[in-house]
């Protein structure tokens, strides 16, 4: 007895559906561990963006070309900065004046690139924008000591290491060279937590 053509397909209709579901299972696993996997993840790039320069130091990064990016997903109109650090070598200070007519911004990311916090110079505080980063032990100590300036934002890292990329915007392409004045004025330093 020949099956007709509608019940062959009732046949392999489960077949076809379990094949849906494993592929449905391997895509979502492989997306989802594929931060964890890849070699050149956001930390491992801008560790390479900075080369030899030492840790908590900020780097100007190279103007943005084609096929050449230190970093991915760069905006020509903009010059970028990074600073690496590493919690267990101390805590992390950076400042920057804010002059209220140069767009400055700075992205606090995590070592898988996960972005914790952000600023821009809109929020400084009396035209000053002063960060301490640590790790949860380090701003126990500091907020124990309690000898810190008025206007210092206090920011708990989830991870010992990480970045910090500071975005200075060139409103027109001749800007560029004031922009890069402006990043320059960025500092990034190791600070010593209090001692219990």
């Amino acid at each position: 007895m020949r099956l007709a053509p509608p019940d062959r397909f009732f046949d392999y209709l489960p077949w076809a559906a379990a094949t849906l579901l494993v592929a449905g299972i391997v895509h979502i696993v492989s997306v989802l561990l594929m931060p964890a996997v890849a070699p050149q993840d956001a930390y491992a790039r801008a560790r390479a963006a900075v080369g030899d320069a030492p840790t908590f130091a900020l780097v100007a990064l190279p103007p943005m070309a084609p096929g050449a990016e230190p970093l991915p997903f760069e905006d020509p109109a903009f010059a970028e900065g990074v600073c690496v650090y590493d919690l267990s070598k101390g805590m992390l200070r950076v400042t920057a004046p804010a002059d209220g007519e140069d767009y400055l911004a700075l992205s606090f990311h995590a070592k898988a690139g996960r972005i914790y916090h952000a600023i821009t110079d809109r929020a400084a505080i009396k035209g000053k924008i002063d960060i301490v980063i640590g790790d949860e032990r380090q701003m126990d100590a500091l907020s124990a000591s309690d000898d810190a300036p008025q206007q210092q934002v206090r920011l708990t890292a989830p991870a010992k290491r990480g970045f910090v990329l500071v975005r200075s915007l060139a409103k027109r392409p001749s800007d560029m060279t004031r922009a890069r004045e402006r990043l320059a004025t960025v500092m990034c330093e190791r600070v010593d937590p209090p001692k219990d």
